[in-house]
């Protein structure tokens, strides 16, 4: 399946050594994404409301980046087409309107459906050993 996305926010490019540091969800959606892996900054990616949300490895999204027209190394992108919602309006067998989101590292990657935008600060935390 081919996604169309584009990058959202955070206009920097992030390394392949970005990852996932943590995800918190209590009534709101808190994502951070290290920039490197040896490194302890970032960004949080906070959503107000969510829909639902997935954290996948990236290899069993790896048909999505290998299209040539994804944006690669932005971690942020909005789904335009494709994604998730495909994914479950095929499996539900109707169509649902949502927004996706997707947060693209090289270690793991979080898709969300959620109508609002997200809000991206540069972060800093202690790194986990």
């Amino acid at each position: 399946m081919s996604i169309a996305a584009k990058p959202f926010g955070c206009q920097e490019q992030f390394d392949w050594g970005a990852d996932i540091h943590s995800v918190a969800y209590d009534g709101r959606l808190v994502v951070r994404v290290l920039r490197n892996r040896n490194k302890d900054d970032g960004i949080e990616v906070q959503f107000s409301r969510v829909g639902g949300f997935r954290l996948l490895d990236e290899v069993p999204l790896a048909e999505y980046w290998t299209d040539e027209d994804f944006p690669s190394g932005f971690p942020v992108l909005e789904v335009l087409d494709g994604g998730w919602v495909k994914e479950e309006d095929r499996r539900l067998g109707y169509t649902q309107e949502q927004r996706e989101w997707i947060i693209v590292t090289a270690g793991s990657c979080v898709s969300i459906f959620s109508e609002c935008e997200p809000t991206i600060v540069d972060a800093a935390w202690p790194k986990h050993n």
